[in-house]
């Protein structure tokens, strides 16, 4: 059985594509406004979607920071006919509440925002779906320690940057 690339753990290489969904959200000019995949590899960190083609060298890496975050989700709605619910439609088996169907709640969306900060105050920005922040910091741990690369929540509040 092949081992599946986005759970690579060399000391050197991550990738972190599919089956899981990585894109690329813009932030540092060398990477553009958009693409897809996270790469490390060579001393190089990019994005592309068969292998590393856009990216800047890892030795220009301040610090990732990961952030676990939840988007969209809804409530569920109750769509009611006009007059039911105000004694106007009791025998009709509605016990007089709704009458009318609604839409069923959506669950919220976990995402991990990977931000890639640089030497020169730029933030790369990856967006992994469906991925807690856990998952996402096991894979980029052995190569960050080896190239020395802190992630952004372990620098002392003094050595953080100013900017988000």
């Amino acid at each position: 059985m092949a081992a599946d690339p986005s759970t690579n753990t060399d000391d050197d290489t991550v990738h972190i594509g599919f089956p899981v969904k990585c894109r690329y959200r813009g932030g540092h000019r060398s990477l553009g406004s958009h693409g897809v995949h996270l790469w490390i590899r060579d001393g190089r960190v990019g994005h592309g979607e068969l292998r590393l083609t856009h990216w800047f060298p890892l030795s220009d890496v301040t610090s990732v920071d990961v952030k676990e975050r939840q988007v969209g989700g809804s409530a569920e709605t109750t769509m009611m006919a006009p007059g039911l619910g105000m004694g106007l439609g009791m025998g009709m088996g509605s016990g007089g509440v709704g009458g009318g169907r609604g839409s069923p709640a959506s669950s919220p969306k976990l995402v991990t925002d990977v931000t890639v900060r640089t030497r020169d105050g730029q933030d790369a920005l990856w967006v992994v779906e469906d991925r807690d922040g856990a998952w996402v910091r096991e894979r980029l741990t052995p190569v960050l320690l080896h190239h020395h690369i802190p992630f952004y929540d372990d620098l002392p509040p003094g050595q953080r940057s100013t900017y988000p």
